[in-house]
């Protein structure tokens, strides 16, 4: 009798919780969209299972110098969201909207972004203020999402590609609009490229300087 009970109280306290949504659609919602095939390759696996996205959240962590402590779940929700309940960081998922991401866009990048959204949200802080989405954290995540994409090695077409997918061409009262989303991500990736840029250079500089005479 006890496990009915916890399960009750488990999707009590979701349903309760703050949440932020990646979208606020169900469904890919633009599945004609030409998928370029020539774009920077990535050896982490499509996100199918919990197990694959765990393996996409740890190397996000990685690439921006933190540890992971997110649990991550299959749960009743419209797309993924991220919520925290008890100090605990969730990221929970439909598992039929990630089949759908992914049988769209036919590249892993996709959903490597969506789960980057989601860590973006928790990073930013937007999990403990007490709302739920909006235009202006959605902006945030999604710029949070393209900076990281681009340190992992995504181009900008693949950073902004699941966006063509799951966002609308009008803004809602929840999420901004397809082309104010786009430039977020290309904020977010151009940033991270003027930084693996200058570190090129100094690092460039410092090896010529020191192949030098004395």
């Amino acid at each position: 009798m006890k496990k009915p009970l916890l399960f009750v109280t488990f999707t009590l306290w979701l349903a309760l919780a703050w949440s932020q949504n990646v979208t606020n659609k169900k469904e890919v919602i633009n599945p004609t969209v030409a998928v370029s095939q020539n774009n920077a390759s990535t050896d982490l696996p499509f996100f199918t299972s919990t197990d694959d996205a765990e393996k996409i959240v740890a190397r996000i962590m990685e690439t921006v110098g933190l540890e992971s402590n997110f649990k991550i779940k299959i749960a009743n929700v419209p797309n993924v969201e991220a919520n925290i309940r008890h100090h605990q960081r969730y990221i929970l998922y439909n598992p039929e909207f990630v089949h759908q991401v992914n049988k769209a866009t036919k590249d892993r990048w996709a959903s490597i972004f969506i789960l980057a959204h989601e860590i973006g949200h928790h990073l930013n802080g937007h999990t403990i203020i007490g709302t739920d989405s909006r235009p202006e954290i959605e902006l945030e995540a999604d710029q949070f999402a393209g900076f990281v994409l681009c340190k992992m090695g995504a181009t900008l077409e693949q950073a902004q590609l699941a966006m063509h997918f799951i966002a609308n061409i009008k803004a809602s009262k929840t999420h901004p609009g397809r082309d104010d989303r786009l430039l977020a991500i290309e904020k977010g990736w151009d940033k991270a490229e003027i930084q693996i840029k200058g570190i090129t250079f100094i690092s460039k500089a410092a090896s010529q300087t020191g192949a030098g005479p004395n």
